[in-house]
C-alpha cells in the first residue's frame, strides 16, 4: 500500500525547505526527500533579501533569522584587495544590514545558506511538514489524478512507494526532473565556475583590525571571494574556475596554495575542510509546470550570483505556489489555479536573470544599451507585476513592463501591495506582517457594506477573508497615503492576496459589493459560481 501525501517536494536546500514551510502554514503536511544526509555545510546564497525577509517577518522568524547571521555581517562593507595582506583596492557598501527600505518594514540580513536553512527546516518541522533527508528520489510516473513516487532511504536501503497529488522539483539547476520532462531552457548560459573552499586557519593577524563582511581577492594566482564562517578560525574561499573545471580537479594541495595564495601568506598553516562548485549561468526553464509536477528554485531559473537575487527568487517561488496549491487541494479553488504559477513567474525570473547578469557584467564594464536596463534593486525586490488569471486585471494604462517602481506604487491588480502601517487593537502593524496565510480586504474610511460582504463571501466559499477598514483607527494621514496609493476612493476597496500581491480593486463601493465581491473570488480561484 502506497503512502499517501498532498505534495511531495524533491530537494531539501533553501527552496525545498521554503517550500515545506509555506505549504505547512497553509496547513498542508508535505513530504520533503533530500538525498544528503544533512544540511549542506558550503555558504553558497550569501543573504536573505528584504522580500524574504518580509516573508519571515509574517512566521515569526524574523529574529530567529536575525540571530543566524554571519559572524562579520554587523560590518556590512564589502573589501577588494590584491590579498587579505596585499594592497587595498577599493571598498564599498554592501546590502543594507536590518535597515528598512522605502517601501518595506524590514531589510537586508546577511546569512548564509548554511546558517538560513535550518531556521526553515526547524520551523517546516514544527508546522507538520515531514522532512526526510538521506532519501532520494528513485523514479516516479504520474497520471491525470497524482504522482506514484518511489523514494530510497539511503541510511537502511530500503524503497518506500509514495502516492501524492503533486510533486514540486526544488532539486537544482541540472533537476533531473526537468530533464526527464523534456522541458528546456533558455538564456545566455554559462559564464563560469564558482568553487567553494571551506577551510580552519589562523587570520586575524591578517585582517588587521578590517571591518569587512566579504573580501574580494584578485592577484595572478587566484579570483574569488573570502569570508569568516564564525567565531573561530573557519572560513570560505571562493574562487572562480574557468567553465570546464570543478571541484573535483584540484587536489586538497591546490586548495591549500589557493587559500594561501588569497591571504599572501605562502607558508600559512591552513586545514581544508571540504570544496564544492557550481556554474554562473543565465538560464529559465521554457516552463515551470507539466500536469502535476512544478519547478521552484534553481531548477526553473539560475542566475549570476551578484545581487543575491537567485535564491531569494526561489523562496518567492515557493511563496507563490505555496497557497495556490493549498486552495487547489482543498477543493477551494479550480485546478486552473495552478496555471497562474507559470504565468507570473517565468516574466519575473526573466527580468531578474537579467539584473543578475548586468551586475555580473558590470565588473568589466557594460555598453550603454545593456546599461541602460539596469533597475534599481528595490525595483528588482518588489515591483513585479503580474499578469495572470489570479488577477482581475483592469482594462488600459497597462505598458506590458515586468515591473513597476515600488517607490511610486500604482496599486493596481497585479502588484505588491504597497507597504502601509495599520493600526489595530490600538498597535501599529506593517500591513505584510498580517498576511499568515490568508486573503485581505481592505477598505477606504466609508466602506459601508465591504465588511458585510467580506463575511458573507467568506461563510459561502470557505475562504478566508479578513476586513480591514482604514481610517477606523488610523489618522487621516494614513487615510489619504491608502487611497493615494491603492487608486481608490474613500468608499473604495482592494483586495490582497495570500502572497501580498493585489487581486482586485474597485474604485468606489458599487451597488451590491456582496454580489461584486463574490463573482471576483469565484473569477479568481477559477469556481464555478
Amino acid at each position: 500500500m502506497a503512502e499517501q501525501t498532498d505534495v511531495l517536494i524533491v530537494g531539501g536546500s533553501m527552496v525545498g525547505l521554503a517550500q515545506a514551510l509555506f505549504l505547512a502554514q497553509q496547513g498542508i503536511r508535505p513530504v520533503l526527500v533530500e538525498r544528503h544526509t544533512h544540511i549542506s555545510a558550503h555558504p553558497r546564497a550569501q543573504a536573505a533579501s528584504p522580500r524574504t525577509m518580509e516573508l519571515m517577518r509574517a512566521l515569526g522568524l524574523e529574529q530567529k533569522v536575525r540571530r543566524q547571521e554571519n559572524p562579520h555581517a554587523q560590518y556590512g562593507d564589502i573589501l577588494q584587495v590584491e590579498s587579505l595582506t596585499g594592497a587595498e583596492l577599493g571598498r564599498f557598501d554592501g546590502p543594507f544590514r536590518h535597515d528598512p527600505n522605502e517601501v518595506s518594514t524590514t531589510g537586508w540580513t546577511l546569512i548564509g545558506q548554511d546558517r538560513f536553512e535550518p531556521v526553515l527546516r526547524a520551523k517546516a518541522e514544527e508546522l507538520g511538514a515531514d522532512i526526510r533527508f538521506a532519501t532520494e528520489l528513485v523514479s516516479y510516473e504520474q497520471d491525470a489524478d497524482g504522482v506514484t513516487a518511489v523514494l530510497r532511504d539511503l541510511r537502511h536501503d530500503t524503497e518506500t512507494t509514495v502516492r501524492a497529488k503533486y510533486l514540486v522539483a526544488a532539486d537544482g539547476f541540472r533537476s533531473p526532473i526537468r530533464e526527464g520532462l523534456g522541458i528546456g531552457t533558455h538564456g545566455q548560459g554559462v559564464f563560469g565556475r564558482q568553487m567553494n573552499i571551506i577551510f580552519h586557519a589562523a587570520l586575524d593577524e591578517y585582517v588587521a583590525g578590517r571591518e569587512f563582511f566579504l573580501c574580494f581577492v584578485s592577484n595572478d594566482k587566484v579570483k574569488g571571494v573570502l569570508g569568516r564562517l564564525d567565531d573561530a578560525d573557519r572560513w570560505v574561499l571562493a574562487p572562480s574556475l574557468p567553465p570546464q573545471e570543478t571541484h573535483t580537479e584540484y587536489s586538497e594541495e591546490d586548495c591549500v596554495e589557493m587559500v594561501r595564495a588569497a591571504v599572501g601568506v605562502p607558508d600559512l598553516d591552513v586545514a581544508v575542510e571540504s570544496s564544492s562548485s557550481w556554474e554562473i549561468a543565465a538560464r529559465i526553464a521554457d516552463r515551470f509546470r507539466s500536469g502535476r509536477v512544478l519547478l521552484a528554485g534553481d531548477a526553473a531559473h539560475v542566475m549570476p550570483p551578484t545581487g543575491g537575487f537567485g535564491g531569494n527568487m526561489g523562496v518567492q517561488d515557493a511563496h507563490n505556489l505555496a497557497w495556490k496549491l493549498a486552495l487547489v487541494l482543498r477543493g477551494q479553488a479550480g485546478v486552473e489555479l495552478l496555471d497562474s504559477y507559470e504565468e507570473e513567474r517565468i516574466p519575473v525570473a526573466e527580468f531578474t536573470v537579467e539584473q543578475g547578469v548586468i551586475r555580473y557584467l558590470q565588473r568589466s564594464g557594460l555598453d550603454e544599451e545593456v546599461a541602460a536596463r539596469h533597475r534599481p534593486e528595490t525595483t528588482v525586490l518588489f515591483g513585479h507585476v503580474y499578469r495572470s488569471g489570479a488577477v482581475l486585471a483592469e482594462p488600459g494604462g497597462d505598458d506590458g513592463a515586468p515591473v513597476e517602481d515600488p517607490t511610486q506604487p500604482s496599486g493596481r491588480p497585479g502588484t505588491r501591495a504597497p507597504h502601509i502601517v495599520l493600526r489595530s487593537g490600538g498597535t501599529d502593524v506593517p500591513l505584510h506582517d498580517l498576511l499568515t496565510g490568508g486573503w485581505r480586504l481592505l477598505a477606504g474610511p466609508d466602506s459601508g457594506l465591504w465588511e458585510t460582504a467580506a463575511g458573507g463571501v467568506s461563510r459561502l466559499t470557505g475562504i478566508d477573508i479578513a476586513f480591514h477598514r482604514v481610517g477606523g483607527e488610523e489618522p487621516a494621514e494614513v487615510v489619504e497615503e491608502f487611497l493615494k496609493q491603492y487608486g481608490v476612493t474613500t468608499s473604495g476597496a482592494a483586495l490582497v492576496r495570500p502572497d501580498g500581491f493585489l487581486a482586485w480593486r474597485a474604485a468606489e463601493q458599487p451597488a451590491d459589493p456582496a454580489v461584486e465581491l463574490s463573482a471576483v473570488v469565484h473569477r479568481l480561484l477559477s469556481r464555478t459560481v
